[in-house]
């Protein structure tokens, strides 16, 4: 028996499926544990076991911390009553609230770090060293997580499905309006109003919002009161509609924050992935480990000053070599495909190994 432990709900853990599938694929018995945190209405199969305990993101620090108390009470529970063989923590919370477990399990775990969490605090640190030293394998998300994490020989787990190759995308040059599009949660609204002021009734762009998200509300009524035409919202979607949502974007927005700090710093979103797999270009701010990702690939414009890129992009599009381009982003892919063979290969030797 695994156990699977994210400290959340599952619809912010789609890299689930990449433990999982290869779970099925093995015939393993295993159990999923999570937090529904949104107090969600689900039908799931009977291995998945959820905290079921309403704790909204508004909630104040000690109320939320209250909260994780809780699931990490329950997670202890559960992990009692099935005894399983080994553990997969998806996410550093999720092994960071059960520490314990580290000698418990040793070697006996997985430990799957995903974002930049607390490690600017010293006791935050040495117990997430400790859960990293005493895994059976420690992976991360981006190559960047390497400047704060401990030195270890990390397992490169990317943020990229690879079933979305159903077919060979090139580039393709794409007519005026360009639209420049983001998918995915719609957020860093302080960030991005310096780009909707930039693009603002420029005839050249069209600037498309997909996806919902708790900035959604500012960006709408921002757009509405400086008198903004060219920005279109179309809401939530499905991921399987992806393709189709961004088969008409000339650039993909990939563009956060350094205000934010480590939390984008050294990210590489899902975006970056999209750009490499349906062959858009893309948009990413400068002084992040994406835009030196970026730049080493050839897939990408990097953002230094919001202040002239409309004149900036409209070069860069119309200049591109789409035969390039399409070179970059198939030899891009195939690097993370090689390191994605080998995160694969791995799991399935812990599976292997805790069958014993």
């Amino acid at each position: 028996m695994i156990s699977i432990v994210f400290c959340g709900d599952l619809r912010y853990c789609p890299y689930l499926l990449r433990y999982t599938d290869r779970l099925d694929a093995a015939g393993a018995d295993y159990e999923v544990l999570f937090w529904n945190r949104a107090a969600l209405s689900l039908a799931l199969p009977a291995n998945y076991h959820y905290y079921n305990k309403p704790s909204p993101e508004s909630l104040g620090k000690a109320k939320k911390m209250l909260d994780f108390l809780g699931f990490r009470a329950w997670v202890k529970k559960q992990l009692r009553r099935s005894n399983p063989d080994g553990v997969i923590f998806l996410s550093t919370l999720s092994a960071m609230f059960v520490p314990e477990l580290a000698k418990k399990y040793k070697g006996n775990y997985i430990f799957d770090i995903r974002d930049y969490s607390y490690e600017s605090i010293s006791a935050f640190r040495k117990i997430e060293t400790r859960l990293i030293e005493n895994s059976y394998f420690t992976s991360i998300s981006s190559k960047g997580f390497r400047a704060f994490l401990p030195d270890y020989d990390y397992v490169i787990a990317h943020n990229f499905n690879r079933n979305e190759r159903t077919e060979a995308f090139t580039f393709r040059r794409q007519s005026q309006p360009y639209q420049i599009v983001w998918n995915g949660t719609i957020r860093y609204f302080d960030y991005q109003k310096d780009y909707l002021d930039a693009f603002a009734n420029d005839p050249r762009f069209e600037l498309i919002f997909h996806g919902e998200g708790t900035d959604l509300e500012r960006y709408k009524t921002y757009c509405a009161s400086h008198g903004i035409r060219n920005v279109c919202f179309t809401g939530a979607y499905d991921n399987k509609d992806k393709a189709q949502l961004v088969r008409d974007a000339a650039v993909l927005n990939n563009c956060y924050s350094v205000d934010f700090g480590d939390e984008v710093l050294y990210a590489v979103s899902n975006r970056f992935y999209d750009g490499l797999v349906f062959h858009i270009p893309q948009i990413v701010e400068a002084g992040t480990f994406k835009a030196q990702e970026s730049a080493r690939l050839g897939v990408g414009l990097t953002v230094d000053a919001v202040k002239d890129l409309p004149d900036r992009l409209f070069d860069y599009y119309n200049h591109l070599h789409a035969e390039a381009f399409d070179r970059a982003c198939d030899a891009a892919l195939e690097e993370i495909i090689a390191e994605d063979d080998t995160f694969i290969r791995r799991i399935d030797q812990f599976i292997e190994h805790v069958k014993g």
